[in-house]
């Protein structure tokens, strides 16, 4: 056992945590509002109480986390129900979580509420969405959607790889290569396929649908790239907006609506896009390196961004609509971000921790 290598790992982390902590913490917001240092948890460290049941009376929807190796669940007052490692691939949502074969066959699926784990026989990739599983199918073009007992609730499949994929409670948004985008209902049926064009070379690299499926969003093309938001009504789609983007992106990029569906964050070539999809603006804010997830929006007011540029991770606050308030860089191998409301989760490597949003009504 590397006594020392780990004790070295443990009080970098606690550094980097503590830099973080009193940079935002310092930072005023707005009249009466600021960050608050809420808890940091050491995942190198024995649970507290190893028979923590994963769903208890005060926890319906324990918080999720994969950090490289390792996943499992957290309790917002800081109690880690599950800390696992893993050298296979991993999928974890709060309701479920699932590691894959070698030979991605045969994929047991463990639901967090108790319920008799599943298992799909077929080959293929296992996708977990919340409470919502689905299965990438080999050669890339196909997709499978699977209720609670593992029975098939459909599947769609096209001549084109896949390249962008979402889904809601309302359904599943999927681009692929040849530049198609559709949008399919939990029921299978399809509510709309279409190809957005406009550029030189069609390719759908990011996509999103809304928690109620009534607007989707997406980037598409390479030489004149853009955003385009799609308003679904029925089996009719309308294209409600678009905003050419300079430069190109040429890989997968971030597109995400928050809960509410009132913002879609997408990712640029020069930051971080935001639309406000009831008025039918956009803004852009100058976030360097690759978007990889945003918080939600606590009273309109702001939102968290995490990128990560080379070897360092970026942790943005923007208040509402384009405001870059503050930001700090910080090393690490892998990190996530979680914003619930005014309270904020940042994982990084082997450390979890909790910052709270003060002032907010």
């Amino acid at each position: 056992m590397n006594i020392k290598g780990n004790l070295k790992y443990t009080i970098t982390s606690s550094i980097v945590f503590l830099l973080i902590y009193m940079f935002v913490a310092a930072i005023p917001i707005g009249p009466d509002l600021y960050f608050e240092p809420g808890w940091t948890r050491d995942l190198t460290q024995p649970l507290d109480s190893p028979d923590t049941p994963l769903v208890s009376s005060d926890l319906s929807r324990p918080e999720a986390f994969i950090l490289g190796s390792r996943f499992g669940y957290f309790a917002p007052d800081g109690r880690i129900l599950r800390n696992e490692t893993s050298n296979m691939r991993i999928s974890v949502s709060p309701w479920a979580w699932a590691v894959y074969p070698q030979d991605a066959r045969g994929t047991g699926i463990n639901f967090t509420d108790g319920s008799p784990k599943m298992t799909i026989s077929e080959s293929g990739y296992v996708h977990l969405d919340d409470d919502r599983v689905f299965l990438f199918l080999p050669g890339g073009n196909g997709i499978r959607q699977y209720d609670r007992s593992g029975v098939p609730m459909w599947t769609r499949e096209h001549t084109a790889p896949i390249t962008a994929f979402n889904s809601s409670p309302a359904g599943a948004v999927i681009g692929y290569a040849d530049g198609n985008l559709s949008f399919i209902r939990t029921d299978g049926t399809e509510a709309f396929s279409f190809y957005p064009g406009g550029s030189n070379s069609q390719v759908i690299l990011g996509a999103s649908v809304s928690e109620d499926g009534t607007l989707v969003a997406c980037v598409s093309g390479l030489e004149r790239q853009r955003f385009l938001l799609v308003k679904v009504t029925g089996n009719q789609h309308k294209i409600l907006h678009h905003t050419w983007l300079e430069g190109d992106l040429d890989r997968q990029v971030y597109v995400n609506f928050e809960q509410k569906g009132r913002y879609v964050f997408f990712e640029t070539s020069r930051g971080l896009g935001v639309m406000d999809c009831k008025r039918l603006t956009d803004w852009l804010v100058k976030i360097p390196g690759r978007i990889v997830t945003t918080g939600e929006c606590p009273g309109d007011s702001i939102f968290l961004v995490l990128s990560k540029e080379g070897d360092e991770y970026a942790l943005s606050a923007v208040e509402r609509p384009n405001h870059l308030v503050a930001s700090t860089r910080f090393a690490a191998r892998d990190a996530f971000l979680l914003q619930r409301g005014t309270s904020i989760y940042l994982g990084a490597d082997s450390s979890i921790s909790r910052i709270n949003i003060r002032g907010l009504e």
